[in-house]
C-alpha cells in the first residue's frame, strides 16, 4: 500500500550561516513510500518499506536525495534503515534504478548521520515495485530548481 506519493519539498533552515549556499532553495523530489506489510499482509518481507525517489531539484542536491534529505525523510515518516528498501532514479540514471544502502558514520558520533553507497537494483526488487510505479516513472525528465520565496 501506497502511504505517500507526491513531491516532497523540504525548506533548508533560513537561519544557516550566512556563507550557505542552500538557505536560498527549497529541495524537492518525487516520492513514493510504500508499506509492503498492508499491500502482502501475509508475507513477511525483511524490508517493510519501500521509497522510490528521483530527483527534481538538482542545484542544491550533493549527490542524491539518499545523500540530501535522506535522514529527513526517514524522520518526517518515522522510518528506521534498518526496515527500508531505498530505490532511486539517480540524475542521468532514468534508465536504471539503484538502491541505497545507508552506514552509519561512526566518526560523527550521531546515530542519524550515514554514509550512502549504491548497488544496481535486484531483479526481485524491481519486480516487487514494478506495480506501484507508473510506466512514466522510467521516462527521463528535465529537474527543476524552485526558489523559496520570501
Amino acid at each position: 500500500m501506497i502511504i505517500f506519493d507526491g513531491p516532497y519539498r523540504w525548506k533548508s533552515p533560513m537561519n544557516p550561516s550566512p556563507h550557505t549556499f542552500r538557505k536560498k532553495w527549497e529541495m524537492s523530489c518525487d516520492l513514493k513510500v510504500i508499506d509492503l506489510s498492508l499491500s502482502q499482509p501475509d508475507v513477511i518481507h525483511l524490508k517493510r518499506y519501500v521509497v522510490v525517489t528521483s530527483e527534481t531539484t538538482p542545484g542544491p542536491m550533493k549527490t542524491s536525495v539518499a545523500d540530501t534529505m535522506g535522514v529527513r525523510i526517514f524522520q518526517d515518516f518515522n522510518l528506521n534503515r534498518h526496515n527500508v528498501l531505498w530505490i532511486e532514479a539517480r540524475s542521468n540514471h532514468f534508465e536504471s534504478l539503484e538502491a541505497a544502502i545507508f552506514s552509519p558514520e561512526l566518526e560523527s558520533g550521531m546515530e542519524n548521520h550515514y554514509r550512502v553507497s549504491w548497488r544496481p537494483i535486484l531483479s526481485n526488487e524491481l519486480n516487487l515495485i514494478r506495480t506501484f510505479l507508473p510506466g512514466h516513472f522510467f521516462e527521463a525528465r528535465e529537474a527543476s530548481i524552485h526558489p523559496i520565496k520570501g
